[in-house]
């Protein structure tokens, strides 16, 4: 399942078009491909008996994150923790780079690309429930 794309920093720092909204566009096309991931695989399962196929939405709670994330205790959904949390990622992003923030736990992304540590959280919390049906059914 792919998340909403089209709102992570660097997506919408290089294709917003000045603004800071997720780019919707982008987000149609991961909805797309959400949508027929999950029809095949409930296709897969119907065709091949004792299969057992996980789909879980990360989509809509990161959705839900990034464009309120003060209702859930973040600070900054916009921009990532480290440097400018506009364009870097991966090794170009440490504690150590200037203007990296003092606390991550606030950021919704680590740097312009992946989330942080509470934002992990935020969506495990969300998925345990459908985790712990699918163990004890």
């Amino acid at each position: 399942m792919l998340p909403p794309i089209g709102c992570i920093p660097i997506i919408i720092t290089l294709y917003g078009s000045g603004n800071n909204k997720c780019v919707e566009e982008i987000n149609d096309v991961a909805l797309n491909f959400n949508k027929k991931l999950n029809f095949t695989t409930e296709n897969l399962v119907k065709m091949l008996s004792g299969l057992n196929l996980v789909f879980f939405d990360l989509y809509q709670p990161l959705y839900e994150l990034v464009t309120k994330p003060s209702n859930y205790g973040f600070f900054e959904a916009r921009k990532g923790c480290c440097a400018s949390g506009l364009v870097e990622v991966g090794f170009t992003c440490n504690r150590k780079s200037i203007g990296t923030c003092a606390n991550a736990s606030e950021y919704v992304f680590w740097d312009s690309l992946h989330p942080t540590q509470a934002t992990n959280k935020f969506l495990i919390d969300r998925l345990i429930p459908a985790i712990i049906s699918l163990v004890y059914n």
